[in-house]
């Protein structure tokens, strides 16, 4: 369990598969990630969550509120390249009820914090939909450069988007 100050980050297991299901599933969280695969069914999300959890290029976990260990979203690295030392954060909090509330930072800050600290990386970047402005605040707070933009880069909620590249450098990160 990798603690943040509201929130704790656990391994996603199989029982968490209907709560990523419902989560991705629901258009409004969708609009907040950069998703191709949808919708989404238990079986798939089952098999790959199999497959995922044997690969040591990333770590996929489900955030649990810290006050009564309620599930209310999934982050996570992918992508980790220890010989260059990074790799690509992403999250999404899918209990709508916690959007606006700080979650969100507190999820990201300890996703950087286990990164740096725990695996050392010297590099964590995430892309975001242009629009995303929460997201991309986010990591702007913590420290956060944008790389750059990528142009009509993604077709995601019905059309070509552009994606924001964001990275957290060790010695940059805002504590």
């Amino acid at each position: 369990m990798i603690e943040g100050e509201k929130i704790y980050l656990r391994p996603m297991e199989i029982s968490d598969v209907p709560y990523k299901v419902k989560w991705v599933n629901d258009s409004d969280v969708r609009r907040t990630l950069i998703i191709f695969d949808y919708p989404i069914s238990p079986v798939a999300t089952e098999q790959w969550l199999r497959k995922v959890a044997l690969d040591t290029s990333r770590k996929d976990f489900i955030v649990c509120l810290k006050s009564d260990h309620t599930p209310i979203g999934f982050a996570g690295l992918k992508s980790i390249d220890r010989t260059n030392l990074k790799a690509e954060s992403y999250m999404g909090i899918g209990a709508k009820e916690h959007w606006g509330k700080g979650y969100g930072y507190d999820i990201k800050k300890t996703i950087l914090i286990y990164s740096f600290d725990y695996l050392h990386l010297n590099k964590i970047y995430s892309h975001h939909l242009a629009d995303n402005m929460p997201m991309i605040n986010i990591n702007m707070k913590l420290g956060g450069k944008q790389e750059g933009t990528l142009r009509q880069d993604v077709f995601v909620n019905g059309g070509l988007k552009d994606r924001v590249l964001i990275s957290v450098l060790r010695n940059e990160m805002i504590r």
